[in-house]
């Protein structure tokens, strides 16, 4: 599989993370319980943002850079709104069902308000989609070559951290080192 394919490949799974994360909201606004660790809070610890913030943002030169400016936009606009459905499902719950010991309900108004909040994420999800498809013409346009240049530093393998083994006592005080005031 060449790199390009790899990145492609990648944006997909991307979009599809995406997509399950939205779906996973309108389970939450439809009533249904969800796990609050299912829908992460962070942009930037999601499957989107994580492939968003390591991959896509090595191609802000070019073409590339309006539409991947206008995503991050549209993705931190999108948690933003994500963040007060939040707030009406989860915070609520946290605050008043430690101090009560029950669980505590949205209220009527509060369920219209995450359904509108959810109808924007919508709206926003599919402008996201839509600056893929965009960003994805780019990529499959770019010449092999240049593709190549610009991801070369993607594969480079994590080092290991260096382990100096420093011994428990030093036989010899001629190597030892003495630190201070009276030390040489």
């Amino acid at each position: 599989m060449s790199s390009k394919e790899h990145f492609i490949r990648n944006l997909h799974q991307a979009r599809t993370a995406h997509i399950r994360w939205v779906n996973t909201i309108k389970l939450l606004v439809s009533g249904i319980n969800v796990n609050e660790k299912q829908i992460t809070l962070d942009a930037t610890a999601s499957e989107f943002g994580i492939w968003f913030y390591h991959e896509a943002m090595l191609f802000t030169i070019g073409t590339s850079r309006m539409v991947i400016e206008d995503i991050e936009e549209l993705f931190l606009t999108l948690h933003d709104k994500y963040m007060k459905i939040y707030l009406i499902y989860y915070k609520k719950k946290n605050l008043l069902g430690g101090f009560i010991g029950g669980k505590s309900k949205a209220s009527e108004h509060e369920i219209e308000l995450s359904v509108l909040y959810y109808e924007e994420i919508v709206i926003l999800s599919d402008k996201i989609k839509h600056k893929l498809r965009i960003l994805e013409s780019q990529l499959l346009s770019l010449e092999d070559e240049t593709f190549n240049r610009i991801t070369k530093y993607t594969a480079s393998p994590i080092e290991k951290p260096i382990h100096l083994e420093i011994p428990d006592h030093i036989d010899n005080k001629e190597e030892a080192y003495f630190y201070g005031t009276r030390g040489r």
